[in-house]
Protein backbone atom coordinates (compact mmCIF):
# COMPACT_ATOMS: atom_id res chain seq x y z
CA UNK A 1 0.00 0.00 0.00
CA UNK A 2 2.85 2.36 0.85
CA UNK A 3 4.47 1.76 -2.55
CA UNK A 4 1.19 2.62 -4.26
CA UNK A 5 0.88 5.87 -2.30
CA UNK A 6 4.48 6.81 -3.07
CA UNK A 7 3.80 6.32 -6.78
CA UNK A 8 0.89 8.78 -6.78
CA UNK A 9 1.54 12.32 -8.12
CA UNK A 10 2.78 14.74 -5.47
CA UNK A 11 1.19 18.10 -4.73
CA UNK A 12 4.11 19.79 -6.47
CA UNK A 13 3.53 17.69 -9.58
CA UNK A 14 -0.18 18.53 -9.64
CA UNK A 15 0.57 22.22 -9.15
CA UNK A 16 2.98 22.15 -12.09
CA UNK A 17 0.08 21.23 -14.37
CA UNK A 18 -1.20 24.82 -13.97
CA UNK A 19 2.11 26.58 -14.71
CA UNK A 20 1.42 26.74 -18.48
CA UNK A 21 -1.76 28.69 -17.80
CA UNK A 22 0.29 31.37 -16.07
CA UNK A 23 2.69 31.56 -19.03
CA UNK A 24 -0.29 31.84 -21.39
CA UNK A 25 -1.78 34.70 -19.36
CA UNK A 26 1.53 36.59 -19.51
CA UNK A 27 1.97 35.82 -23.20
CA UNK A 28 -1.37 37.10 -24.50
CA UNK A 29 -0.63 40.82 -23.96
CA UNK A 30 2.72 40.36 -25.70
CA UNK A 31 0.93 39.42 -28.92
CA UNK A 32 -0.37 42.99 -29.17
CA UNK A 33 2.80 44.74 -27.97
CA UNK A 34 5.13 46.00 -30.77
CA UNK A 35 8.12 45.91 -28.43
CA UNK A 36 7.89 42.11 -28.24
CA UNK A 37 8.21 41.82 -32.01
CA UNK A 38 11.04 44.34 -32.10
CA UNK A 39 12.98 42.36 -29.47
CA UNK A 40 13.12 39.21 -31.61
CA UNK A 41 16.67 38.20 -32.54
CA UNK A 42 16.34 37.51 -36.27
CA UNK A 43 19.34 35.19 -36.45
CA UNK A 44 18.02 33.09 -33.59
CA UNK A 45 14.53 33.23 -35.07
CA UNK A 46 15.75 31.78 -38.38
CA UNK A 47 17.51 29.00 -36.48
CA UNK A 48 14.30 28.20 -34.62
CA UNK A 49 12.31 28.13 -37.87
CA UNK A 50 14.78 25.73 -39.46
CA UNK A 51 14.60 23.39 -36.50
CA UNK A 52 10.83 23.57 -36.13
CA UNK A 53 10.16 23.40 -39.87
CA UNK A 54 12.55 21.72 -42.35
CA UNK A 55 14.28 19.58 -39.74
CA UNK A 56 10.92 18.33 -38.50
CA UNK A 57 9.65 17.52 -42.00
CA UNK A 58 10.95 13.89 -42.08
CA UNK A 59 9.04 13.16 -38.87
CA UNK A 60 5.85 14.61 -40.33
CA UNK A 61 6.13 12.72 -43.63
CA UNK A 62 7.01 9.35 -42.11
CA UNK A 63 4.35 9.53 -39.40
CA UNK A 64 1.69 10.72 -41.90
CA UNK A 65 2.46 7.84 -44.27
CA UNK A 66 2.36 5.08 -41.67
CA UNK A 67 -0.64 6.47 -39.78
CA UNK A 68 -2.49 6.66 -43.10
CA UNK A 69 -1.49 3.06 -43.96
CA UNK A 70 -2.73 1.80 -40.60
CA UNK A 71 -6.03 3.69 -40.92
CA UNK A 72 -6.50 2.49 -44.51
CA UNK A 73 -5.98 -1.16 -43.62
CA UNK A 74 -8.31 -1.06 -40.61
CA UNK A 75 -11.02 0.88 -42.45
CA UNK A 76 -10.95 -1.35 -45.52
CA UNK A 77 -11.02 -4.55 -43.47
CA UNK A 78 -14.02 -3.42 -41.42
CA UNK A 79 -16.02 -1.94 -44.30
CA UNK A 80 -15.37 -5.03 -46.45
CA UNK A 81 -16.88 -7.23 -43.74
CA UNK A 82 -20.19 -5.42 -44.22
CA UNK A 83 -19.95 -5.03 -48.00
CA UNK A 84 -19.45 -1.29 -47.73
CA UNK A 85 -15.86 -1.05 -48.97
CA UNK A 86 -16.82 1.76 -51.34
CA UNK A 87 -17.33 3.98 -48.31
CA UNK A 88 -13.78 3.46 -47.06
CA UNK A 89 -12.67 6.71 -48.72
CA UNK A 90 -15.16 8.63 -46.60
CA UNK A 91 -14.13 6.83 -43.41
CA UNK A 92 -10.43 7.38 -43.99
CA UNK A 93 -10.76 11.04 -44.95
CA UNK A 94 -12.87 11.87 -41.90
CA UNK A 95 -10.51 9.97 -39.62
CA UNK A 96 -7.45 11.76 -40.96
CA UNK A 97 -9.00 15.21 -40.82
CA UNK A 98 -10.96 15.23 -37.60
CA UNK A 99 -9.02 13.19 -35.06
CA UNK A 100 -6.38 10.71 -36.16
CA UNK A 101 -4.18 13.22 -37.97
CA UNK A 102 -4.23 15.87 -35.23
CA UNK A 103 -3.86 13.33 -32.42
CA UNK A 104 -0.92 11.49 -33.99
CA UNK A 105 1.08 13.35 -36.63
CA UNK A 106 0.70 16.76 -34.98
CA UNK A 107 1.30 15.57 -31.42
CA UNK A 108 4.42 13.66 -32.50
CA UNK A 109 5.81 16.99 -33.69
CA UNK A 110 4.54 18.77 -30.58
CA UNK A 111 6.32 16.25 -28.34
CA UNK A 112 9.59 16.86 -30.20
CA UNK A 113 9.20 20.63 -29.86
CA UNK A 114 8.19 20.42 -26.22
CA UNK A 115 11.21 18.29 -25.30
CA UNK A 116 13.66 20.74 -26.84
CA UNK A 117 12.04 23.83 -25.38
CA UNK A 118 11.85 22.39 -21.87
CA UNK A 119 15.59 21.74 -21.92
CA UNK A 120 16.41 25.11 -23.53
CA UNK A 121 14.16 26.98 -21.08
CA UNK A 122 15.87 25.36 -18.13
CA UNK A 123 19.30 26.33 -19.51
CA UNK A 124 18.09 29.87 -20.26
CA UNK A 125 16.77 30.45 -16.75
CA UNK A 126 19.91 29.05 -15.13
CA UNK A 127 22.14 31.35 -17.16
CA UNK A 128 20.07 34.52 -17.57
CA UNK A 129 17.35 34.34 -14.95
CA UNK A 130 13.59 34.52 -15.40
CA UNK A 131 13.28 38.24 -16.05
CA UNK A 132 11.61 38.92 -19.42
CA UNK A 133 11.42 35.17 -19.94
CA UNK A 134 8.07 35.33 -21.74
CA UNK A 135 9.06 38.22 -24.00
CA UNK A 136 12.58 37.02 -24.88
CA UNK A 137 12.29 33.24 -24.78
CA UNK A 138 8.65 32.14 -25.19
CA UNK A 139 7.30 34.70 -27.64
CA UNK A 140 9.76 34.15 -30.54
CA UNK A 141 9.37 30.39 -30.23
CA UNK A 142 5.59 30.66 -30.31
CA UNK A 143 5.67 32.76 -33.49
CA UNK A 144 8.17 30.39 -35.11
CA UNK A 145 6.09 27.37 -34.12
CA UNK A 146 2.88 28.82 -35.55
CA UNK A 147 4.58 29.80 -38.81
CA UNK A 148 6.26 26.43 -39.33
CA UNK A 149 3.12 24.48 -38.39
CA UNK A 150 1.32 25.80 -41.49
CA UNK A 151 3.49 24.10 -44.16
CA UNK A 152 4.01 21.03 -41.98
CA UNK A 153 0.25 20.56 -41.62
CA UNK A 154 -0.17 20.88 -45.39
CA UNK A 155 2.57 18.31 -46.04
CA UNK A 156 1.04 15.92 -43.53
CA UNK A 157 -2.37 16.22 -45.19
CA UNK A 158 -1.00 15.70 -48.71
CA UNK A 159 1.16 12.70 -47.83
CA UNK A 160 -1.59 11.13 -45.72
CA UNK A 161 -4.20 11.32 -48.46
CA UNK A 162 -1.77 10.34 -51.20
CA UNK A 163 -0.77 7.23 -49.25
CA UNK A 164 -4.37 6.20 -48.66
CA UNK A 165 -5.34 6.83 -52.28
CA UNK A 166 -2.40 4.85 -53.68
CA UNK A 167 -2.61 1.96 -51.24
CA UNK A 168 -6.37 1.35 -51.02
CA UNK A 169 -6.71 -0.10 -54.58
CA UNK A 170 -4.22 -2.84 -53.64
CA UNK A 171 -6.73 -3.95 -50.99
CA UNK A 172 -9.42 -4.37 -53.63
CA UNK A 173 -11.45 -1.30 -52.82
CA UNK A 174 -11.54 0.90 -55.90
CA UNK A 175 -9.26 2.99 -58.06
CA UNK A 176 -7.33 5.92 -56.64
CA UNK A 177 -9.53 8.30 -58.65
CA UNK A 178 -12.73 6.86 -57.15
CA UNK A 179 -11.23 6.97 -53.67
CA UNK A 180 -10.34 10.65 -54.02
CA UNK A 181 -13.74 11.46 -55.50
CA UNK A 182 -15.55 9.84 -52.57
CA UNK A 183 -13.28 11.70 -50.16
CA UNK A 184 -13.92 15.00 -51.99
CA UNK A 185 -17.69 14.57 -51.74
CA UNK A 186 -17.51 13.55 -48.09
CA UNK A 187 -15.16 16.23 -46.80
CA UNK A 188 -16.83 19.43 -45.66
CA UNK A 189 -15.25 22.81 -45.10
CA UNK A 190 -15.70 22.31 -41.36
CA UNK A 191 -13.53 19.17 -41.48
CA UNK A 192 -10.67 21.05 -43.16
CA UNK A 193 -10.99 23.94 -40.70
CA UNK A 194 -10.94 21.49 -37.79
CA UNK A 195 -7.78 19.86 -39.13
CA UNK A 196 -5.85 23.09 -39.58
CA UNK A 197 -7.05 24.66 -36.32
CA UNK A 198 -5.68 21.70 -34.41
CA UNK A 199 -2.44 21.34 -36.36
CA UNK A 200 -1.42 24.97 -36.82
CA UNK A 201 -2.95 26.55 -33.73
CA UNK A 202 -3.83 24.36 -30.76
CA UNK A 203 -1.02 21.79 -30.74
CA UNK A 204 1.84 24.24 -31.47
CA UNK A 205 0.61 26.54 -28.69
CA UNK A 206 0.44 23.60 -26.27
CA UNK A 207 3.95 22.47 -27.23
CA UNK A 208 5.62 25.88 -26.89
CA UNK A 209 3.86 27.06 -23.74
CA UNK A 210 4.05 23.76 -21.85
CA UNK A 211 7.69 23.15 -22.76
CA UNK A 212 8.66 26.68 -21.73
CA UNK A 213 6.67 26.57 -18.48
CA UNK A 214 8.04 23.22 -17.35
CA UNK A 215 11.61 24.30 -18.13
CA UNK A 216 11.10 27.59 -16.26
CA UNK A 217 9.90 26.02 -13.01
CA UNK A 218 11.76 22.70 -13.09
CA UNK A 219 14.31 21.85 -10.42
CA UNK A 220 15.13 18.43 -11.91
CA UNK A 221 17.84 17.40 -14.35
CA UNK A 222 17.38 17.88 -18.10
CA UNK A 223 16.10 14.38 -18.85
CA UNK A 224 13.48 14.43 -16.10
CA UNK A 225 12.41 17.93 -17.12
CA UNK A 226 11.91 16.90 -20.76
CA UNK A 227 9.97 13.78 -19.74
CA UNK A 228 7.68 15.78 -17.46
CA UNK A 229 7.15 18.39 -20.19
CA UNK A 230 6.00 15.77 -22.70
CA UNK A 231 3.58 14.26 -20.17
CA UNK A 232 2.01 17.65 -19.39
CA UNK A 233 1.91 18.56 -23.08
CA UNK A 234 -0.07 15.40 -23.90
CA UNK A 235 -2.62 16.29 -21.22
CA UNK A 236 -3.09 19.81 -22.56
CA UNK A 237 -3.11 18.76 -26.22
CA UNK A 238 -5.67 15.98 -25.78
CA UNK A 239 -7.99 18.25 -23.78
CA UNK A 240 -7.60 21.09 -26.30
CA UNK A 241 -8.35 18.76 -29.23
CA UNK A 242 -11.38 17.33 -27.45
CA UNK A 243 -12.78 20.80 -26.73
CA UNK A 244 -12.22 21.83 -30.37
CA UNK A 245 -14.07 18.74 -31.62
CA UNK A 246 -16.91 19.31 -29.16
CA UNK A 247 -17.32 22.93 -30.27
CA UNK A 248 -17.16 22.18 -33.99
CA UNK A 249 -19.24 19.00 -33.94
CA UNK A 250 -21.82 19.41 -31.16
CA UNK A 251 -23.95 16.39 -30.36
CA UNK A 252 -27.30 16.40 -32.10
CA UNK A 253 -26.22 18.76 -34.86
Amino acid sequence: MRKILDALPSDQYLLSLFHPLGILARLLPCLFRPSCYAAIDHKEFRRLCRWLGPRSLPLIIISAIFISLALTIESVLETTRYGAQDTSGAVISIGLLRELGPLTVSIFWAARVCTLLAYDAKQYVESKGSRDFVEIFVFPRLIAGLLMAIPLAAYGLVFGFATAALYSPSLGVSSSEEFLEIARVTIKLKDIVCYFVKLIFLNPICAVIVGSAVGLYSEDDGGTTASHAVSVMFIYAVIANLVCTWLMYPLGS
